[in-house]
C-alpha cells in the first residue's frame, strides 16, 4: 500500500475521534505506540462467517484481545509478514498469548475458498480464525473499517482472469477484552512496541 494512502487513512482515523474533555481528576490515559481510536464511531462491529460457516462478531472473543487484519491467500508479502509477526508476538507474550486472538478477514472471497484458506492460516497457527463473507458483505465491513482494497489486473490476468492481485490496507485493528475497538496498528510497528500495546490491553 502506498505511503500516500497510509497517510490519508491515518488522517481520517484522527479526524473520526471524539473530542475528550480533560480534568485534573481524570484518570491518565494509556500511552499507546499505535493509533488510539478508543471511542471511534466506526469499526465497532463485524459479523462474518468463519471457515466453518459460523457467524463471528467481536463478542465471539470476549475476554481476549483480538487483532483483526484484512488480507488474502495469494498476497505475496504483506499478509505472510503480518502473520509471522503475530506469531512472534504470541510467543513473546508467553502464557498471556492464550488470551490473544488473531482474526483474518479475506478481501478475496472468490479465490479464497475455505479449505485452502484454512490450510494457509493453520501453517502459521491453527488458532487463527479466518472470516470469509460474500463479496457484498466484505465490501460493507471494509467500508465501515475505512479499509481500502482494489483488484489489480496484469498481463497474467488478461490470460487468466484468476491471476489478479489485490492492493489493500495493511493496518491491524485491535479490540480489547470487552470487544471494543481500541487501536489501529501500523504494519511496520516494531515488535517490542506492539507487545507493549497488547500487554496494556490485556490488563
Amino acid at each position: 500500500m502506498s505511503l500516500r494512502r497510509q497517510t490519508l487513512l491515518a488522517c481520517l482515523v484522527a479526524l473520526s475521534l471524539p473530542v475528550l474533555g480533560l480534568s485534573g481528576c481524570a484518570e491518565r490515559p494509556t500511552a499507546f505506540n499505535s493509533m488510539d481510536v478508543t471511542g471511534a464511531p466506526w469499526g465497532q462491529r463485524y459479523a462474518l462467517p468463519d471457515l466453518d460457516g459460523q457467524t463471528r462478531t467481536p463478542a465471539s472473543f470476549a475476554g481476549q484481545v483480538t487483532l483483526v487484519f484484512f488480507g488474502f491467500l495469494y498476497c505475496p508479502d504483506a499478509c505472510p509478514a503480518h502473520l509471522t509477526k503475530m506469531m512472534a508476538l504470541k510467543e513473546r507474550l508467553g502464557p498471556q498469548g492464550d488470551r490473544l486472538q488473531i482474526v483474518f478477514i479475506t478481501v478475496d472471497p472468490v479465490r479464497d475458498q475455505p479449505e485452502a484458506l484454512r490450510k494457509f492460516l493453520s501453517s502459521f497457527d491453527p488458532s487463527i480464525v479466518g472470516l470469509r463473507g460474500s463479496e457484498e458483505e466484505v465490501q460493507a465491513v471494509a467500508k465501515d473499517f475505512r479499509v481500502f482494497f482494489k483488484k489489480v489486473e496484469s498481463a497474467a490476468s488478461r490470460a487468466d482472469p484468476m491471476a489478479y492481485t489485490i492492493d489493500h490496507t495493511t493496518f491491524t485493528y485491535a479490540y480489547d477484552t470487552r470487544g471494543a475497538l481500541r487501536l489501529v496498528i501500523p504494519h511496520d510497528i516494531a515488535l517490542d512496541k506492539l507487545e507493549a500495546d497488547v500487554r496494556a490491553l490485556l490488563k
